[in-house]
C-alpha cells in the first residue's frame, strides 16, 4: 500500500474514532435526555411489506421456538428478549422485528395479541437506550418493521398501549436523527435515512420535515451508489438489505408525494437492475465481497416489485457478467471499494461464479459464519475464491496495524474488458508485480448455450528487475453436491451432480490436484465441498488453459 493508501486509512481511522467519541457523548445519560424525551407521535399503517409470510413460523414462535439469523433457539416458553446468547445474528434479527410480517394477515385475536405482547415486552426491557440493541442499523430496521405492521400492533390495543408504542417509535426515530450523522459505516447510515423518510410518510398528519428527510435520503443514495446503481461496498447482500427497506418507502412516496418520488423511484429501479445482474441461474446472488447465501424467496420478491432486469453480457460495478443460453457467469475484476466501504470486502480479484441450467458449477467459499469471527479474514483471502494467485498470496491486503483493522486495500491495479459479441471477459491484475514482476491476465469465454466455459490464465512479465520465484496456483471451488471422478493418468476430471448432469474439466499447462473446500450456507453453516487446484511454476509467458463443459 502506497503513501496515498496509508493516508486514506489514517483519515478513515481518525474520523471513525472521532465519530465514535461524539456518539458516546450524545448517548450519555447526561445528554441523552435532550432527545430521549421525545413526545409520542401518531402514525398510520401505510407502509407495506412485500416479503412473504409463513404461518408455520407463528406456530413455532408461540411454542417458544425461534429460527432467526440462521440459528434455532428454543426459549422453553420464556420471552426471547430474556434469553442470553452470543448468537449475534440471532439477536440482531430478533431485535429488528422482521419476523412481525408473519403475523400481519392473521385474524385470530390471540395470535395478534401475542405479537403485540412481544413488542410491549421489548419496550419494557429495552425502551431505554442500550448500545447493542439500539445500534443504528438494528434500530432503523425495527422502526420500519413496526411501521409496516402498525395496524397489527394497534388494532385491539388499549389507549395506553397505543401511546406506549407511539412514544417508543418517536424516541427511536429521534435517536436516528441525532446519531445518523455520527455513524461512520455507510450502510447503517443509509438505513437510518430510509427509516426517517418512511416514518415521515407514515405520520397520521403531514410531517413538515418530509421534504428534508427525503432530501437527506437522496443525498445518501447518491453518495453510496455507483453509476451502475450498485452499493459501493460491492456486496450483493447489502444491495438486498437496502432494497428490502427502500422499496416499500418508495412505493408509499409515489402514493403520497408523487411530486417528490421521481428521484428515489429512479434509484430503486437502477438498483434492482444492478442486483438482477449479479444473481445467478440458481436465483442467488454471487458469493462475493461479503455476500453469502440469501433467501431465494426474498430475491424473487424484490424482482417481482419491478420489471427492471439487468441486460445480458456486460459489466456492473466492477463485475463482468456473461450470459449465454442457460449459463451465467459473474466475475470480479478485483476493484477495491473506498476505505469506508471496504470493511467486509473480499480479495476476490479475477474470481468468478458460474451456473448452468439453474445449478451452480463453480463458486466461492463465501463469508465466514458469525460463530467463527477468528476465521473472518481467511474467508476473505483470495484462496477462498475461484481465482488465480502466486504462492497463494492474497491479491489485496487484509492485514496490518491497528489503524487498518479489517479494511481491504489494493496491492495493485485492475483492468477489465467485456466483449458482448464474443461473450468473453478479460481481466488483468498487477497485484503480484512488485514481488514477482508478473501480472496475471484471466480470459473467460462462455459458449454453447452456457454448456461450455473456456478459461485461460497467463502470467506476463511486468518488470525488468529480477524478482523472487513462485508457483502459479489456480483454484476452482466446486458446488456442494458434486461428486468427482478422476481416472489415473487422465487429464480429465468428471463432475457428477446429484441432480443428474455430468460435466468434464480439462486443462493443460499445469498439474491438477483435488483438495477439500467449504461453502458457507446460512441454513447449514459450513458445507464440505471439493476444489480443483491447478499449479505450476510462475514464469513470464506461462499459460494455463482449462475448460468446463457439459457432457
Amino acid at each position: 500500500m502506497g503513501p496515498e493508501g496509508v493516508l486514506e486509512v489514517l483519515r478513515f481511522a481518525l474520523r471513525r474514532m472521532a465519530l465514535s467519541v461524539a456518539d458516546r457523548v450524545v448517548t450519555n445519560p447526561l445528554f441523552a435526555w435532550t432527545w430521549s424525551g421525545a413526545p409520542a407521535r401518531a402514525f398510520t399503517g401505510r407502509l407495506t411489506d412485500f416479503r412473504s409470510a409463513d404461518a408455520q413460523t407463528i406456530v413455532e414462535m408461540m411454542e417458544g421456538k425461534y429460527l432467526l439469523g440462521a440459528r434455532f433457539i428454543d426459549t422453553h416458553g420464556v420471552s426471547p428478549f430474556a434469553i442470553e446468547t452470543d448468537a449475534a445474528d440471532w439477536l440482531a434479527d430478533l431485535h429488528s422485528f422482521g419476523w412481525l410480517r408473519h403475523f400481519r394477515d392473521l385474524r385470530d385475536p390471540g395470535q395478534r395479541r401475542f405479537a403485540r405482547t412481544l413488542v410491549m415486552d421489548w419496550i419494557g426491557r429495552y425502551g431505554g437506550f442500550d448500545r447493542e440493541t439500539w445500534s443504528l442499523f438494528v434500530t432503523a430496521r425495527r422502526v420500519l418493521n413496526w411501521l409496516k405492521n402498525y395496524a397489527l400492533l394497534t388494532e385491539g390495543a388499549n389507549p395506553d398501549q397505543i401511546r406506549t408504542i407511539n412514544r417508543a417509535l418517536a424516541v427511536q426515530l429521534q435517536s436516528l436523527v441525532v446519531r445518523a450523522p455520527l455513524e461512520p459505516d455507510p450502510l447503517p447510515r443509509l438505513m437510518a435515512q430510509i427509516a426517517m423518510a418512511g416514518a415521515a410518510l407514515s405520520a397520521s398528519e403531514d410531517d413538515p420535515d418530509t421534504e428534508r428527510f427525503l432530501a437527506r435520503l437522496e443525498a445518501e443514495l447518491n453518495a453510496q451508489l455507483d453509476a451502475d446503481g450498485l452499493h459501493r461496498s460491492r456486496n450483493p447482500f447489502a444491495q438486498i438489505q437496502i432494497l428490502t427497506e427502500l422499496i416499500p418507502v418508495s412505493q408509499l412516496l409515489s402514493q403520497r408525494r408523487q411530486d417528490l418520488s421521481a428521484a428515489v423511484g429512479a434509484r430503486v429501479e437502477i438498483m434492482q437492475r444492478a442486483l438482477d445482474r449479479l444473481v445467478l441461474g440458481t436465483r442467488e446472488p454471487a458469493y462475493m465481497n461479503g455476500c453469502g447465501q440469501a433467501p431465494v424467496e426474498l430475491v424473487l420478491s424484490i424482482a417481482a416489485q419491478s420489471g427492471a432486469r439487468g441486460n445480458g453480457t456486460g459489466s456492473c460495478g466492477g463485475y463482468g457478467i456473461l450470459v449465454d443460453g442457460s449459463g451465467k457467469l459473474v466475475a470480479d475484476s478485483g476493484l477495491v471499494p473506498p476505505a469506508q466501504f471496504a470493511q467486509s470486502a473480499h480479495a476476490g480479484g479475477l474470481s468468478f461464479e458460474f451456473s448452468s441450467h439453474g445449478a451452480l458449477i463453480v463458486g466461492n467459499c463465501g463469508p465466514a459464519p458469525a460463530q467463527l469471527p477468528e476465521s473472518r479474514n481467511l474467508f476473505r483471502h483470495t484462496s477462498a475464491h475461484s481465482a488465480p494467485t502466486i504462492d497463494d498470496l492474497s491479491n489485496a491486503s487484509l492485514s496490518g496495524g491497528s489503524l487498518r483493522g479489517s479494511i481491504l486495500r489494493p496491492r495493485g491495479t485492475t483492468q477489465m474488458t467485456v466483449s458482448p459479441e464474443d461473450c468473453a471477459i478479460e481481466m488483468r491484475s498487477s497485484a503480484y508485480r512488485n514481488r514477482y514482476g508478473l501480472d496475471i491476465v484471466r480470459s473467460l469465454t462462455l459458449l454453447g448455450g452456457g454448456h461450455t466455459l473456456v478459461g485461460q490464465d497467463r502470467l506476463l512479465a511486468a518488470s525488468r528487475r529480477h524478482h523472487r520465484q513462485g508457483d502459479a496456483i489456480i483454484r476452482f471451488h466446486l458446488a456442494p453436491d458434486v461428486a468427482i471422478d478422476r481416472a489415473d493418468g487422465e487429464d480429465l476430471i468428471r463432475l457428477v451432480f446429484k441432480s443428474g448432469p455430468t460435466w468434464a474439466f480439462l486443462w493443460e499447462g499445469a498439474r491438477a490436484d483435488i483438495e477439500e473446500s467449504v461453502r458457507h450456507s446460512a441454513h447449514f453453516g459450513l458445507v464440505k465441498t471439493r476444489q480443483i487446484v491447478l499449479s505450476g511454476p510462475a514464469r513470464p509467458d506461462t499459460e494455463i488453459a482449462w475448460v468446463f463443459t457439459r457432457q
